[in-house]
């Protein structure tokens, strides 16, 4: 979806353009796993990245799974973006270019890199 032009975006329905702003982007963190994890053949380069935070429990940082969510209406929640937190592009690019696709860093470090969506994507009438 990130290839679209900013014409096909404009034709979208509403449904549709939820979506699109909900998608997965670069640099979500999609999932946290523990140390010694068994990644799959698809868990892997090209498509995604392992970012490896040493001493860091999986406890503390599961929380970085969670969705942005306008609970503005508490009986219907809406989806916003499908990852709260995601890590910059420069992260992820250092990532991609090492053979593994793994990336050591300190919980420090991955701390400045840090992005929490917070921006409310305002509705389009159609």
């Amino acid at each position: 979806m990130d290839s679209l032009s900013q014409s096909e975006v404009a034709k979208m329905t509403k449904e549709q353009l939820q979506s699109y702003n909900a998608r997965s982007q670069i640099g979500d963190i999609i999932v946290v796993r523990p140390d010694s994890w068994e990644w799959g053949k698809e868990e892997c380069p090209p498509n995604f990245v392992v970012v490896k935070l040493k001493g860091v429990k999986v406890d503390d940082v599961k929380h970085y799974e969670q969705p942005l969510m306008d609970t503005t209406d508490k009986e219907k929640p809406i989806m916003l973006k499908v990852r709260k937190h995601a890590i910059d592009t420069a992260t992820v690019d250092s990532c991609k270019v090492e053979l593994t696709g793994a990336k050591e860093i300190s919980q420090a470090t991955f701390a400045t890199k840090l992005i929490t969506k917070t921006a409310v994507i305002a509705e389009v009438e159609k």
